[in-house]
């Protein structure tokens, strides 16, 4: 039977206003290069290969039958993708390499707006145990001053201040959506030991029940060198030193 590929790459990018957004310096490039190579390689044993990504990031040139684009912008967007996707195919393996936005603006306000509400209140407390970190944090969790961020905020504000919250972790989704899927995850440090890496990756696994997970260092990647190693329940299965080799790898534990 052939197998049916989901492909997650590139970043997420969530909006603070009708035109900023916050998102990362993920290009798609790793994503990319998995797809293209499955497909150079395995053609004959695939039967679709959905690629999610952003409109910006890169895209496999073999676009064709066995390829659809799924365009997404938001990790909301992502989510809803793969419970589409899941809906309507029988899915058998997914490469989780978008690398997708930690938070998300919740709202955008005025540093002034902002110290008049907390100032309001203090003025209404009767008494000074009214007034507790919580309840100031709690104007902080919602206030009343917020900017209308469905419209472009204005360019002159210069104490703009926006409160970030947290995106849901998608990779710990997958699982629940699809419980029989064979799951490869990624995660990205930067300038850490490998045994460090190598903790942090083996929790990432165990946590979200993925059987593979290719563990990064950001500060091993440039030139044309992207280092890598691949893990699973048993340990490292193997050490990779460019995007092309950590591909192949992938091929060859997958196929």
């Amino acid at each position: 039977m052939k197998r049916n590929i989901i492909i997650t790459a590139g970043p997420t990018n969530e909006p603070i206003d009708a035109v900023m957004q916050i998102t990362n310096m993920s290009t798609g490039a790793l994503g990319n290069v998995i797809a293209e190579t499955v497909l150079e390689d395995k053609a004959d044993e695939i039967g679709k290969i959905y690629y999610i990504s952003p409109k910006m990031s890169y895209k496999p040139r073999f676009v064709g039958e066995q390829v659809e684009l799924v365009t997404v912008k938001t990790t909301q967007d992502l989510i809803d993708a793969l419970k589409d996707i899941f809906s309507r195919d029988r899915i058998d393996i997914i490469v989780h390499s978008s690398a997708v936005g930690d938070y998300t603006g919740e709202y955008v306000v005025r540093a002034e707006d902002l110290a008049h509400e907390i100032y309001e209140m203090l003025q209404k407390a009767v008494k000074k145990e009214e007034i507790t970190e919580e309840s100031i944090v709690d104007i902080f969790r919602n206030p009343e001053c917020v900017c209308n961020n469905n419209t472009k905020i204005s360019s002159y504000e210069p104490n703009l201040m926006v409160k970030m919250g947290l995106t849901p972790k998608v990779i710990s989704l997958i699982k629940q959506m699809a419980p029989d899927v064979t799951l490869v995850g990624f995660k990205l440090l930067e300038g850490v030991s490998k045994e460090y890496l190598y903790q942090v990756a083996s929790k990432l696994r165990e946590k979200n029940d993925a059987d593979y997970i290719v563990a990064n260092d950001l500060a091993k990647i440039g030139g044309g060198k992207h280092w890598a190693m691949i893990l699973n329940k048993d340990g490292i299965v193997t050490e990779c030193q460019t995007k092309k080799e950590i591909a192949k790898a992938l091929e060859t534990l997958l196929f």
